[in-house]
């Protein structure tokens, strides 16, 4: 049976997703052009402004997709091997996460400082609640420590441990600064687990 429309726009887009990705892993984001993302997509560059309005629209996906998928990664691990301590969750929840970093150099490098829960957030608005995102809030939600706070509040409390994270991982794995991430992990871990109490 033939594609649909719908289905042939969100191959396309998805092949250009693919191809930038691609060539910001071999050269870094500021060497790729436009050009060379829609020759290796093998898309028409007019094809590239259908679905994006420039590089940038490309990065922000890209970084939104990869976020998303690795948040949910970790929130799965964590759910396998739940404590009754909710900030130990947190703490392996985070774990996860620098794990997966230490282990994927390039996509730290690739994503830099952004990630954040700000653009994840505002990508599940628009696809109108993700039952995996709800399944997180749910956690914190149900959570004796969080009785009473708002859905604003608890996504201040993922913004500050999601950014935390994001920038302690690059600063510690990419830069060395200020020290490697595994000197780095009981410090954050601490912080984490205080501002949890």
């Amino acid at each position: 049976m033939a594609d649909t429309l719908q289905e042939q726009k969100n191959k396309k887009k998805q092949s250009i997703l693919s191809a930038a990705y691609d060539c910001f892993l071999e050269k870094g984001i500021q060497k790729v052009s436009i050009d060379e993302i829609v020759k290796n997509a093998n898309v028409a560059k007019g094809t590239f402004y259908l679905y994006f309005k420039d590089k940038t629209d490309v990065i922000r996906e890209i970084c939104v997709n990869i976020s998303k998928k690795l948040i949910i990664e970790a929130f799965d691990a964590i759910k396998q091997n739940k404590s009754e301590d909710f900030a130990q969750n947190i703490v392996a929840f985070v774990d996860y996460i620098i794990e997966y970093f230490k282990a994927h150099k390039f996509i730290l490098k690739l994503l830099e400082r952004n990630f954040s829960w700000p653009l994840i957030e505002n990508e599940i608005t628009k696809e109108q609640e993700d039952p995996q995102f709800n399944e997180i809030y749910n956690m914190f939600f149900n959570n004796p420590k969080v009785v009473g706070y708002t859905k604003d509040a608890i996504n201040k409390y993922l913004f500050s441990i999601v950014a935390l994270v994001g920038s302690v991982s690059f600063s510690s794995i990419i830069l060395k600064q200020p020290d490697t991430i595994d000197n780095m992990k009981p410090i954050l871990y601490d912080i984490i687990r205080k501002v949890m109490i």
